[in-house]
């Protein structure tokens, strides 16, 4: 088949619609001599007729009949086509809503640093909330992705990925600890510690793993509410950092912290979830940006959803 068959095909679809040369050049727009040129074209072309011309009209042949449906299939997968390349074009202008928990925070700036470098033009908008702060802005709408620790059982979320992640503490290269593939919280008590303060949720496992494995209450150097202090402190050395991997991932890959995973048995597991509203429909950078997210789980940690 030659480059004329696209537009002749177009013609010939209308004219097997409105039965005459005149009403489907007026539906196309074109001197209906136009119309017939490209007809008598694709005839040529095929080396048969399509079209019986009477009085009355025009009436398809047996193989008009058979190349019309052909000639439609053709029609459909062509719009399918245009409108998957329209939503490729979006990419070039589109934009992401993420909301998170802080503790995510380092996790999705190095998911979105990834996915720029291969859809640079994408914009986003990043807030930080609590567990239950992201949940509530899914359900409202006003964010396109969730990233949470823990939510909840219910209808209205879907769950797009969840990993399992461990409790455990960064140590400069050079600390006594820092050849060891984990570490108990008893060794860990024997030196100085940095734990998150009581506004970020891992202060609750820790105190329940302490509790269950030390007794009492961690003693620390620093009590901080902030990751990144709490990491700025564990790279001078002013004490061993209670954090998870996924907090200090750009340190961990650069070497300049070495994360240890406490090593007791029966420490509560939390999990990490990319949640979104269920039943809405999401465009395509955030529904690839779902996907994108997924599997920089899969690189750290345990995806169990």
């Amino acid at each position: 088949m030659t480059m004329l068959f696209g537009r002749a095909a177009i013609y010939f679809d209308e004219v097997a619609k409105r039965g005459a040369l005149r009403r489907a050049a007026d539906v196309l727009h074109i001197a209906p001599s136009a119309v017939d040129r490209q007809i008598i074209l694709l005839e040529e072309e095929l080396g048969t007729k399509l079209f019986e011309r009477t009085a009355t009209g025009m009436r398809m042949t047996a193989a008009g009949e058979l190349l019309i449906d052909g000639v439609r299939r053709w029609r459909r997968d062509l719009v399918r086509i245009r409108s998957e390349i329209d939503n490729l074009v979006g990419l070039r202008r589109g934009h992401v809503t993420i909301g998170m928990v802080e503790g995510a925070s380092e996790f999705v700036a190095s998911a979105v640093a990834h996915f720029q470098e291969r859809y640079p033009a994408i914009r986003f908008r990043m807030d930080v909330f609590g567990a239950q702060g992201v949940i509530d802005q899914v359900l409202r709408g006003d964010i396109d992705v969730g990233v949470t620790f823990n939510p909840p059982d219910n209808p209205s979320i879907r769950l797009d990925r969840t990993m399992i992640y461990r409790l455990g503490f960064l140590v400069q290269p050079g600390h006594p600890l820092a050849q060891r593939k984990d570490v108990s919280l008893a060794e860990c008590a024997t030196y100085p510690l940095v734990i998150p303060g009581e506004n970020l949720s891992l202060r609750r496992v820790l105190d329940t793993a302490w509790a269950k494995h030390v007794g009492g209450v961690p003693r620390a150097v620093a009590e901080v509410n902030s990751i990144g202090v709490i990491k700025a402190l564990a790279r001078r050395g002013v004490g061993i950092g209670c954090l998870t991997a996924l907090d200090a991932i750009s340190e961990i890959e650069a070497g300049t912290l070495i994360f240890l995973p406490v090593s007791d048995e029966r420490v509560d597991l939390s999990t990490l979830s990319i949640v979104s509203a269920a039943g809405r429909t999401l465009s395509v950078p955030a529904s690839l940006m779902i996907q994108h997210l997924a599997y920089m789980m899969e690189d750290h940690g345990v995806p169990v959803v």
